[in-house]
């Protein structure tokens, strides 16, 4: 339901999806935030376990000027749910937070970033200089040519482990495309915001999120107690109304 979702900046719900950034036929710099309205434990706050979690969407990039490039999108957890962050190469996150975990998908190589190319992908904690980075020309996937991309981000949270894997198609692949220990008591907040952040610079990029769906749970309760939260986004399929969908269950056992 669009009521589940909080839109900040330029982004807006266009035909069933969320477009980041303004459709403009003129180079504009830009930024648009989506988030899902509720916060979402990451952490007991007892002991500070982390929650595991799983995500998958698929977004698209058009340009209505190839001849003007230049933004990206990323996917955020944040526990600030009001900052706007900046146009330009930061994704709109520079500014929204001093904490954060983002996944970015980068059209635009900045050097004050220390960006590899303008075709990746890049794991940002607190920063926007990356911790990881992975060029997509590896695996032949091109964010700018307007194709849908699909991404799946996981967390363990017994092993600390963070995964990545992209692909064009809908099936996720065998082997991800990054893989890193992340820290979860040094970035995560008992709860935290689900968050889609894009920008643009002197370009005309429409960064639009497809379809979203989102789970997580503690693996130290699972022997006594399963908690799952799930968000689905999508587009319904031939000719029927477009809506935004949302789930959430809760099973104790």
């Amino acid at each position: 339901m669009e009521s589940s979702l909080k839109l900040l900046g330029d982004a807006h719900l266009n035909n069933g999806t969320v477009s980041l950034t303004r459709d403009l036929p003129v180079p504009s710099s830009g930024f648009g935030r989506a988030l899902y309205s509720r916060p979402v434990r990451f952490r007991q706050s007892k002991n500070h376990s982390p929650a595991s979690f799983r995500t998958f969407f698929s977004f698209s990039v058009t340009n209505l000027n190839p001849s003007s490039i230049g933004g990206g999108l990323a996917f955020v957890l944040s526990p600030d749910n009001d900052s706007l962050g900046d146009a330009g190469g930061s994704l709109g996150l520079a500014a929204a937070a001093t904490k954060f975990v983002a996944v970015e998908f980068d059209m635009l190589m900045g050097t004050e970033f220390k960006d590899i190319n303008g075709n990746h992908v890049g794991v940002d904690l607190n920063s926007m200089v990356s911790a990881k980075v992975f060029d997509l020309g590896f695996i032949n996937v091109d964010l700018k040519s307007g194709d849908t991309v699909n991404a799946w981000i996981e967390f363990d949270g017994s092993t600390t482990v963070l995964t990545v894997w992209v692909s064009y198609l809908n099936l996720k692949p065998k082997d991800p495309i990054l893989t890193m220990n992340l820290d979860a008591n040094r970035y995560f907040n008992d709860f935290m915001y689900i968050v889609f952040s894009g920008s643009t610079q002197g370009s005309t990029e429409i960064h639009s999120v497809e379809w979203w769906s989102f789970s997580s749970f503690f693996p130290s309760l699972l022997a006594v107690e399963i908690m799952e939260g799930a968000v689905r986004l999508g587009r319904q399929r031939k000719g029927r109304k477009r809506t935004w969908k949302r789930r959430r269950l809760l099973t104790i056992k």
